[in-house]
């Protein structure tokens, strides 16, 4: 099916491509394995090295002021992490999610950006951590008006 014939393919560009610079290809890369997505989840060693993937290309989005691809490559990474992902890759949370909340701030996607930020908030062990959070949360505010 095709969403097979998506996964492969970005399956095989990703491996090919793993630990080169790929600049804009990361895109496709991303999006091919993406259309996978149930598949992935069936691949527990698959999910994490495909989640900071999404996070690579959604930080190159988001560099590049794409917001919304930016938010949805964001989304996807989240959606590929396990339950205890803030015990098991704290810093990858940490930075996953902020990024998460900037896209979703650049996107008009205030309410969205601040229950994001309240994850920070409830789960990040220490103010140094935290202190992004809180400074992004003054900007959405004054956003608002």
């Amino acid at each position: 099916d095709k969403k097979q014939l998506h996964y492969n393919l970005g399956k095989t560009l990703y491996s090919v491509s793993q630990g080169k610079d790929v600049g804009d290809a990361i895109f496709l890369i991303a999006s091919q394995i993406n259309h996978g997505k149930e598949l992935i989840e069936k691949d527990d060693a698959l999910c994490i090295p495909v989640a900071k993937l999404n996070m690579k290309a959604g930080k190159m989005a988001l560099d590049g002021c794409d917001h919304k691809t930016a938010y949805f490559y964001f989304l996807a990474a989240l959606s590929l992490l396990p339950d205890d992902i803030w015990e098991s890759y704290y810093d990858l949370s940490l930075r996953l999610t902020f990024l998460m909340a900037r896209a979703a701030n650049s996107s008009c996607k205030y309410d969205e950006a601040e229950l994001t930020l309240q994850t920070i908030r409830e789960r990040a062990r220490c103010l140094q951590d935290k202190l992004p959070a809180y400074f992004l949360m003054v900007q959405i505010s004054i956003a608002q008006g």
